[in-house]
């Protein structure tokens, strides 16, 4: 199967089924309710890989997280506001050109505020990695992320992950591993991908277990 016949929503699909008995876990911010009901720019994770740097909107990876994490949310009974239209794309586009080194706190906010968003999400992908370089022939996919959470009124961040290391089992978060029934790389780095969108978007918006 071709990587472009793919369906992200499909790989969603069986990530986003709750057991019967399941209870609430609450965002660890903005009093356990994370983004909820709130307007929100997501903006296309960077990638900042050895032998590899690529700024915000640049990275492909970057952009099917966010893709994914709105994917995600369209599913779950969660209250998701991401902000669209010409401000977003004009913000992007700053964000693409920025000629300084990096976006200081106060422009990061002050981004989020012109497009009319309460909270805006900005991160980067560490590590991608589809084998374990020790296991020749054998996949081990597993991916590592820092992301921020700026609220634009305040213009500070109330939440931040570093060096993320996105687990396959709650509790569990030391590597992910993908088991799957096949051993196509393309389709192993999409199920990594939306894994990685799905539990960003169980701490931004909180989850049941």
């Amino acid at each position: 199967m071709k990587m472009n016949r793919l369906s992200t929503a499909a790989l969603l699909l069986p990530l986003s089924i709750c057991g019967c008995f399941s209870s609430w876990h609450a965002s660890p911010f903005n009093g356990g309710k994370g983004l909820e009901g709130q307007p929100v720019l997501i903006v296309p994770f960077r990638e900042a890989l050895a032998g590899a740097d690529l700024w915000y909107g640049e990275s492909r990876r970057g952009q099917t997280i966010t893709k994914a994490i709105r994917m995600w949310a369209a599913g779950q009974e969660v209250d998701a506001r991401f902000v669209t239209g010409e401000r977003v794309e004009e913000a992007q586009k700053t964000i693409r050109d920025w000629a300084k080194p990096r976006l200081g706190d106060a422009e990061w906010a002050r981004i989020g505020r012109n497009v009319g968003a309460r909270f805006l999400v900005e991160g980067s992908i560490e590590k991608f990695q589809l084998r374990d370089p020790r296991s020749i022939g054998f996949f081990s996919a597993r991916a590592v992320i820092s992301y921020r959470v700026f609220d634009t009124e305040k213009g500070r961040v109330v939440h931040q992950r570093k060096g993320w290391r996105v687990g396959s089992e709650r509790g569990n978060e030391d590597q992910f591993r993908v088991d799957l029934e096949f051993d196509n790389p393309q389709e192993i780095e999409l199920r990594l991908l939306a894994l990685t969108a799905k539990r960003l978007g169980e701490e931004l918006y909180g989850y049941y277990d």
